[in-house]
């Protein structure tokens, strides 16, 4: 199921999804990106996915462009795949590039989270490979998607050739104290409550350290879109519950399990970035066999938004790399 009437049709009978179709195609239209996807079926779940760039065969079926895998870039607790659209238009000129949203995100059916998001995740994005046929990806997550990533990094390495990890996830406990009060029941409550007023705010104080980038407002109605979307807030708010306690993160991957990794591994990260702190970035770098540190100036959680140039080079050259 792909193109964009098929798209259009499915969203329209999506509770809210309407609203979160236009908003997405109006957020790609801002880096010249005419929507291209569809959906596709895993384990009973139809799951949204973008989909650009050449292919090796003429159904677009090709796992390989020349060499190459695709590009499978996974978004963090944010709204979908769109989040990757500047990302999208710089790699797909050579590259196939993929952008899944996840089963709490974008256009996808929504599911509750009867385990810790990050052992759901990895097992669910290997089902959607599966389901188009791709064996092998160059894997770039952000955040939550970086820790399903590196899950799947480490359990079956032969899916991942090149790894790319942004403000990633799972490597150390911090976490703002903020979101830890999901545990309170009237504050948790609030937190996940799908205002204009809690999006901006997430917005302005964890995602970006320039709230007035050109796209913010593009970004803001897609965003806002898909936290209105009718049935979301309470999975959403139950998946944090297992993400984080208390005390932060419930777990992080171990110094063995970092220095299992065999993929070529890029680790960016923002120098303002008030999610996970760099030294988690720091702990990833030293402790995966051969892996770089890129830390971005004056660039937040989501350093790709602050510093899209300097973001998309190093992506580019580091995913090129054969």
């Amino acid at each position: 199921m792909s193109g964009t009437g098929n798209t259009e049709d499915f969203a329209q009978a999506i509770p809210g999804g309407r609203e979160i179709y236009r908003a997405l195609v109006g957020l790609l239209a801002r880096s010249g990106l005419e929507y291209a996807g569809g959906f596709v079926e895993v384990d009973g779940f139809r799951v949204h996915y973008l989909d650009y760039g050449p292919r090796n065969d003429d159904q677009g079926n090709g796992d390989l462009v020349g060499d190459m895998p695709p590009v499978l870039l996974i978004h963090g607790a944010g709204p979908g795949g769109g989040n990757w659209y500047r990302q999208i238009a710089a790699l797909s000129g050579k590259r196939r590039v993929i952008a899944m949203d996840g089963p709490l995100s974008g256009l996808s059916d929504l599911t509750d989270l009867d385990e810790h998001p990050t052992e759901f995740g990895a097992r669910f994005l290997l089902r959607f490979l599966d389901a188009l046929g791709i064996h092998q990806a160059d894997f770039v997550g952000l955040s939550f998607g970086g820790a399903v990533a590196l899950r799947v990094a480490i359990d079956q390495p032969d899916r991942v050739r090149r790894l790319a990890l942004i403000g990633s996830a799972g490597l150390g406990r911090g976490f703002p104290y903020a979101w830890r009060l999901v545990h309170a029941p009237w504050l948790g409550n609030l937190l996940f409550r799908p205002t204009r007023f809690m999006r901006d705010r997430v917005f302005e104080r964890w995602e970006v350290r320039k709230p007035e980038l050109p796209d913010a407002a593009a970004y803001a109605e897609y965003s806002f879109a898909v936290r209105v979307r009718p049935g979301r807030s309470e999975p959403m708010k139950a998946g944090m519950k297992r993400f984080t306690s208390w005390l932060g993160q419930r777990k992080r991957f171990s110094d063995d399990e970092l220095r299992s990794v065999v993929s070529p591994t890029l680790v960016l990260w923002g120098d303002d970035d008030r999610v996970f702190p760099v030294n988690h970035g720091e702990r990833a770098a030293r402790l995966i066999p051969g892996a770089s540190l890129k830390v971005l100036p004056d660039a937040g959680h989501v350093c790709f938004w602050d510093q899209p140039e300097l973001a998309n080079q190093l992506l580019g050259d580091f995913l090129d790399d054969a």
